[in-house]
Parts: structure tokens; C-alpha cells; sequence
């Protein structure tokens, strides 16, 4: 019966893991959409789900003491997950209308805080007490503390591998965010009425007996040590996951993919760790010398990863010169990254519980002791977490912080010298310390611009053109790593985790990008009398020119990284391009956060985001957001929306556009087939293409020398341009189901792509199938003699093919 119950409690243990990590990838996401998914709101999320958690594991012996029957105190708990899960779903859905109706224009991050505080506090409280209790009522003899703590900490480890793999490769993907809730409560659902079951028909868990004991016992003395090794580990685990997140991410590249695979090797090393500690030959040593080498260990396996990680670059390179298959040829990368991290990650996994159990010596304490030694190891990493992430990292590097943290891991071992008998251990630890700081010094350190090139060349074959890539300027910011590469003498691409955001010539200022400068103008053009505007994304600075170009009183700009700034002022005697120009507020902060709490209305809004597929990109390409977007926009408003044409599928492209023209009612769309971009610019009012006011504002010389660059002198040039009407637009997405905040189709396309009929990436074709310069709604009273006049300047400058289409539809207007 014994092993039925350990068999039982392990089941639960590893579900109740994964359903947590389903909750917590989950919650941040959509959490992130309202507070703001700026690093600083990240952290906030996951601070205040530790937090909670370790509260949670904290007052879980105040429930044993209280209610005396673990057991089903455990199932109301999982009870109590699954429903406040279920009924914060409709909460968290809604909180761009909530947080629309706060008295305040901005949300610090005390506000920030309390508003997921809120939110979040029971069911992280809930989910914190799980592991406690069932440690609790397992482990019922003082010799089963060691192996049985291992063993049940490495089955929640298994189940929170599971619960990270299956929400950001099956359940997201497939279900949503909202579908993924479901699942996992009903998760917790399964394990209640198993535990049921088992509890009330077979008696498995009613005739155990539990020693409890009611008061603190003042003669016992808690080995302060043993806490000692659960914060600095705690801490540790954490800075270097923040650490080597920040690192990897560029080669995964920044989408819940890449978040999920990176976060379950990590986990995947802490399981085999707390597996191997639960072996009996571990068992059998002195505790103190376990810990004691293992600190030491683990500091050599932590520098060991920084120096691996530091050698990356070479690797990859070696690798790429195996002739193999291409699933060999990507995973091979992944595995190399697993078998870096491993050694470090498994003796966190070991050091825990074998720490818990130096801690948790008297079984009629282990309530109160896990309890408080598993909520001393959470806090620890919140507190790492925020090292790392705001302090260590921004103002030193990712290389500062990983030497840093094996330091410390190795120092912390010093502790033990005095319990371990062993007479040379300060030489053994000195002899250690000298090899440590020589090996830090002058092995491999971590090396962004490597990193960068990998992906550069990976992405965008830019050694076809340069074998040489030369990065110019490299800074570590919160959303990511910006990259200043030097394309050639004149042009400087900026870079964000080695992806191009945008491409600036320093020699030739009219030299500009016409789908950023197009996304700029074309919003006056429609609306000639707009006088703010409202830009999501600073980007290269292009669309914001274009709008400056114009008689606007202001413009209000809203870049979601700090780097992105900085790496621009490098470019430019240390500011901004447009820093001269007095109507152009630039933030740092999240887009969707500002429009939320702003209490402003705009004439014009542009967004040119991230790629869609990205994370934080695919949330301002949603129907949420467009709708947020809409209630922002004054009456003849116009919001211009860049899509990208390249690195995403048909069925990616008409969910976007599905979600655009299901939110704006009157829209117009242009293509710029050379770069592969497209152009949507929507409103609430009807379009109208006049060709007289536009054609003054081209004529306007600043907006002149930049257009004809790109052989665009007249409204009827501009025209060339054209790609669907709305009506087009409507009919090619039909069937589309829209891309949402829930739905995430524009990041999780890579697991649907196979199972959509017809689908390719040949999104410019796609389009181009349906051109047929459907503009008559568009022009006006003058409709049929503006389309002659279109038809034959087309004829004229030899575009034979789009006079074609204007004749066309010149005749179906005759008939």
C-alpha cells in the first residue's frame, strides 16, 4: 500500500506541476498585454506569481495545524486553483477595459504591482501549498526525509518540464490562452477526483498516520546553514536563468517557442539533478560534505557555462559544417545548449532537496519546515530575478552577472568548512578560488556580437554581400540585444537579437525607407487636416520624419526598449534624429499600456512594431489592439498599420488582415514589392484618394526629395503602389478566423503551418493574385475621370500592366 501511495502522490505531484507552469506561461502573457510587456511589467508578473507561491508554501503548515486532515486540505486547495483560475480568465480578458477606466494617464509600478498583486495572489497562494502538504503527509519516518523529499521535488520538477513543452508547442498553439486555462484546471479537476477516488473507495490515503506537532519546539536548533545554501541557490538559479535566457534567446529568437525550449532545459536539468539525489549512495554521506563540494561544483559548472556559452558562436560554426539532415542539422544547436547548461542546472536540482533535508531533520516539524525553507529558496529568486534583470545586467553584462553568481556560489561554501573534518579544506577552497579567477579571466566570455552574426548571417545571408560583418555598436537592453550593424560605409542596420528593426543612411538624409516613410506620410495625405499623431515604435526614426514633414502640433511617440534609443544617438552626436523638433514627445513604454491609460485622442495613429511573429509584436497585431486603436482615433482619423510580407505564411497574413478589416470599416492598402511589405491604413470615416490635396503635399520639397528617390513625383505614381481595396481585403479572408489576444496566430504559426490546405510563404504572390486596382470607391464625386486619368498615366510611364486593370475596371464602371 506504501508504494501505491508514493505511486499516487508522485501522479500528483507531476500534474499539479504542470498545470502550475501552464498557469504561470499563460498568466504572464495576458497579463502582458494590459500592464505592458516591457521587461519592468514582466518582472512584475513573475515576481508577484513567486511571491505568491512562496507565501503559499510558507502559511501551508498554519492549514495543517488548522485542519489537521492533509489530505483534504490538498484537494480543496486544488479545488480552489481550478475554480480562481477559471474565474480570473473573464478578469484578465477584459483588463484593457478595466485598466481604461483608472483615474490615472500612467501606471507606475506600484500600481502595476497591486493591479497583479490583485489578481493574482489566490491561486499562486493556492498552487504554493501544494508541494508542502504532500511532502507533509508522504513522508511519515525521519528516514525517509532525504530520499522520498528528492524524489517527489523531481516528479513536480517532470511535470513542470511537461507544463512549459506542452503550452508553448501544443496547447497555445492549438487551444489559445484561454483553451490552455481550461486544460489545465481541468488538470487540477483530475487529480481531485482521482484523489476522491482513492480516498473514499480504495482507502488509500485515510489510515496514515502523521506526527504533527502543534507548537514550535524551542530546544531544536534549525540549521541555519542549510538556509543558507536554499537562498544563495534560489538566487543563483534564477539571476543565471535571466542570464541565460537573455543569451539564447537570439539564436531561438524571442517567440513563446524560444521562451518554452529554453525554460524546459533548464528544468530538465533540475530534474535529473533532484533524480540523482535521491540515490542511496547520496543518501549515505555526510551532508555537510555533500553540500560542501557541491557548492563548489556547481560554481565550477555555472563558469564552465558561461565559458561554454562564451564559445557558442564556434561551435555553431563547427556544426554547421556537418553534412547531416536539416531536423539533425537545427537540433544538434539545441542539444549543444542543453549539454552546457546541464551540469549547473543538475546540481541546483540535487543541491535542494539534499539542503531541505539538512534543514528538515525532525519529522514532526516537516510541515513548518519545508515549508519555510521552500519559501526562503522562492523569495531568494525573486530577488535574483531582479538583480539580474535590473540592476547587474543593464548596467554591467549578461558576462558581469554569470562570474558574479559563480562567485558567490563558490564563497557561499566557506560555510562548511568548520562541520566537514577535513583539515586542508580552506587550501582545497583557496586552490579552488585561484583556479576560478584565473579561469574567468582568460577563458571565453559571453560574446554578443558572435551571437548577433550567427543570426544576421542565418537570417538575411548578409555574408553573400560582406564575409566580414562589422558590428559597430552592441548594448544589452531590456527587450532584447540592439545591434548597430555596419551594412557598408553609408548603411547601418539596427538590429534587436540580430533581427534588422530598420536601416539608416548616414550619408544621405533623404535616403529613406519608402514603406516607413509611406507609413508616416500616406496618413496625412488622407487626412490633411490632422494635428496629432500618435507613433508605436521609434523604430529608425523614418515614419516619424515623414510625419514631422507635415503640419501636425504634435507628436506623441512610444518606443517599448530603452537600447533602441541609445543605439540611435550613436549615430547621430549623441541624439535623436528628430530631437530638434520640439512637437515630438518620445517615451519608453509599452504602446498598448500608453493608449490604454491615455486619456488623448489622435488624428493619426502608426504602428510599425516588432515582427509579428515575435513576442510583444504579435500583440499590436490583434484585433484587441486594433479596437484599442479605434477608440483612440478622432472622427476622419486614420491608423496605418506596417505588415511585414516576409518570414510569415498566408494563413498568418489573412488572420491579420481578417482582424483589421473585421475592426476598421473603411480601409485602403498599399505594397511596396520590393521589400515585401504591406500597408494598411483603416478609419472610421470613409477614404477618399484626393488627388489634388495629395499631389501638394508631394510637391512639399522635403517630402519631394524623398519620394522621388524612389521614383514616386505625383499622386498618380504614388498610385502605383495600390494593393486591395477593403472589399478586397474582405473577400480573399473570408473564412479567416482573426488573429486575437487569446489566439496568438501570428506567433504560434510554425505549429499550424503544415495542417492549413494551400498554405505557403509566398505571401507577396498571394496578394498579388487579386490586384486589380479596385480604387473607385476612393476617389469621389470625379471617380470615372480620376480613373482615366489614373489609367493613362499608367499607360503613359509604361506600366502596361496596372493600365490593364484600371481599363478593366473603367469598363465595369461604363457598363
Amino acid at each position: 500500500m506504501f508504494n501505491y501511495k508514493t505511486l499516487c502522490l508522485s501522479l500528483f505531484l507531476l500534474l499539479s506541476g504542470g498545470s502550475a507552469l501552464i498557469y504561470q506561461v499563460v498568466w504572464v502573457r495576458l497579463l502582458g498585454l494590459s500592464i505592458g510587456s516591457t521587461t519592468v511589467s514582466i518582472s512584475i508578473v513573475l515576481a508577484v506569481f513567486f511571491l505568491g507561491l512562496g507565501l503559499g508554501s510558507y502559511f501551508a503548515s498554519a492549514l495543517i495545524i488548522k485542519f489537521k486532515k492533509i489530505f483534504k486540505i490538498y484537494l480543496f486547495v486544488e479545488i480552489g486553483i481550478a475554480l480562481s483560475a477559471v474565474v480570473l480568465l473573464p478578469i484578465l480578458l477584459n483588463l484593457d477595459f478595466y485598466i481604461s477606466m483608472l483615474p490615472f494617464t500612467e501606471a507606475g509600478l506600484g500600481l502595476k504591482f497591486f493591479i497583479v498583486l490583485l489578481l493574482l495572489f489566490i491561486p499562486t497562494f493556492l498552487i504554493g501549498t501544494t508541494f508542502p502538504l504532500l511532502i507533509t503527509f508522504a513522508i511519515t519516518h525521519k528516514n525517509e526525509i532525504g530520499s522520498k523529499l528528492a524524489h517527489f521535488y523531481a516528479f513536480n520538477s517532470v511535470g513542470a518540464v511537461c507544463g512549459v513543452l506542452l503550452s508553448g508547442f501544443v496547447l497555445i498553439p492549438h487551444f489559445g490562452l484561454d483553451g490552455a486555462i481550461y486544460i489545465a484546471a481541468g488538470v487540477n479537476i483530475f487529480i481531485v477526483l482521482i484523489g476522491y477516488i482513492l480516498y473514499r473507495y480504495f482507502n488509500f490515503f485515510t489510515n496514515v498516520a502523521i506526527t504533527i506537532s502543534h507548537t514550535a519546539d524551542k530546544t531544536k536548533k534549525f540549521n541555519n546553514k542549510a538556509l543558507i545554501v536554499l537562498f544563495v541557490t534560489g538566487l543563483s538559479a534564477m539571476a543565471t536563468e535571466v542570464g541565460w535566457m537573455k543569451f539564447l534567446i537570439i539564436y531561438t529568437e524571442s517567440t513563446i517557442y524560444g521562451f518554452s525550449l529554453i525554460l524546459a532545459m533548464f528544468l530538465m536539468g533540475i530534474t535529473i539533478g533532484s533524480w540523482v539525489a535521491k540515490a542511496k549512495f547520496i543518501s549515505n554521506l555526510d551532508i555537510n560534505r555533500v553540500l560542501f563540494f557541491g557548492l563548489i561544483l556547481l560554481a565550477i559548472s555555472l563558469l564552465g557555462a558561461r565559458i561554454g556559452l562564451g564559445l557558442f558562436p564556434q561551435i555553431y560554426e563547427q556544426l554547421n559544417t556537418l553534412e547531416v539532415n536539416s531536423f539533425v542539422y537545427r537540433w544538434s544547436k539545441y542539444l549543444v545548449m542543453f549539454l552546457l547548461l546541464l551540469p549547473a542546472t543538475a546540481l541546483f536540482g540535487a543541491l535542494f532537496p539534499i539542503a531541505l533535508k539538512l534543514y528538515s531533520q525532525d519529522i514532526k516539524s516537516i510541515h513548518k519546515d519545508v515549508g519555510k525553507a521552500y519559501a526562503v529558496n522562492i523569495v531568494a529568486g525573486i530577488l535574483g530575478s531582479i538583480i539580474a534583470g535590473f540592476w547587474i545586467i543593464p548596467y554591467y553584462s549578461t558576462d558581469t552577472l554569470l562570474s558574479a553568481i559563480a562567485l558567490l556560489v563558490l564563497l557561499s561554501s566557506i560555510i562548511f568548512i568548520k562541520d566537514i573534518n577535513i583539515k586542508k579544506a580552506p587550501y582545497i577552497l583557496s586552490i579552488f578560488g585561484i583556479l576560478f579567477v584565473f579561469s574567468s579571466n582568460y577563458f571565453a566570455h559571453i560574446d554578443y556580437n558572435s551571437m548577433v552574426k550567427i543570426v544576421a548571417k542565418r537570417e538575411y545571408k548578409v555574408s553573400s554581400h560582406n564575409k566580414e560583418l562589422k558590428i559597430s555598436y552592441t548594448k544589452e537592453g531590456q527587450m532584447g540585444v540592439v545591434s548597430i550593424l555596419n551594412y557598408n560605409s553609408c548603411i547601418k542596420c539596427i538590429l534587436k537579437n540580430g533581427i534588422i528593426e530598420s536601416w539608416i543612411d548616414i550619408c544621405n538624409s533623404n535616403n529613406l525607407s519608402l514603406n516607413e516613410f509611406l507609413l508616416g506620410e500616406i496618413p496625412f495625405m488622407l487626412n490633411p487636416n490632422a494635428k496629432k499623431a500618435f507613433v508605436v515604435g521609434y523604430g529608425g526614426g523614418v515614419t516619424i520624419k515623414a510625419l514631422a514633414m507635415n503640419d501636425l502640433d504634435s507628436i506623441d511617440v512610444v518606443e517599448l526598449d530603452l537600447a533602441m534609443l541609445e543605439a540611435l544617438k550613436t549615430l547621430y552626436n549623441d541624439k535623436l534624429p528628430t530631437s530638434n523638433d520640439k512637437r515630438i514627445d518620445v517615451k519608453v513604454n509599452d504602446a498598448r499600456n500608453s493608449l490604454l491609460m491615455s486619456n488623448t485622442n489622435y488624428d493619426i495613429i502608426v504602428s510599425q512594431p516588432s515582427h509579428p511573429w515575435l513576442s510583444g509584436g504579435s500583440n499590436i497585431m490583434s484585433k484587441d489592439f486594433f479596437e484599442i486603436v479605434k477608440s483612440r482615433l478622432l472622427k476622419d482619423g486614420i491608423y496605418g498599420q506596417w505588415v511585414p510580407l516576409f518570414k510569415i505564411d498566408v494563413a498568418t497574413l489573412k488572420s491579420i488582415i481578417k482582424a483589421y478589416t473585421d475592426t476598421f470599416e473603411y480601409v485602403i492598402s498599399f505594397v511596396n514589392a520590393d521589400s515585401r511589405d504591406l500597408l494598411l491604413f483603416g478609419s472610421n470615416e470613409p477614404i477618399v484618394y484626393n488627388y489634388e490635396i495629395i499631389q501638394k503635399i508631394i510637391d512639399t520639397p522635403q517630402i519631394n526629395s524623398v519620394l522621388e528617390k524612389h521614383n514616386i513625383q505625383s499622386s498618380y505614381g504614388l498610385m502605383r503602389h495600390f494593393a486591395l481595396s477593403r472589399d478586397q481585403l474582405v473577400k480573399i479572408v473570408d473564412s479567416t478566423i482573426a488573429a486575437t489576444d487569446t489566439n496568438l496566430l501570428a506567433e504560434t504559426y510554425k505549429s499550424r503551418y503544415y495542417g492549413i490546405k494551400g498554405n505557403s510563404f509566398d505571401t507577396l504572390g498571394y496578394l498579388q493574385k487579386y490586384f486589380s486596382y479596385d480604387i473607385t470607391s476612393y476617389l469621389g464625386d470625379e471617380s470615372f475621370k480620376k480613373l482615366h486619368e489614373q489609367y493613362y498615366y499608367f499607360k503613359a510611364n509604361g506600366y502596361t500592366k496596372e493600365a490593364k486593370s484600371l481599363r478593366d475596371e473603367a469598363n465595369k464602371m461604363t457598363k
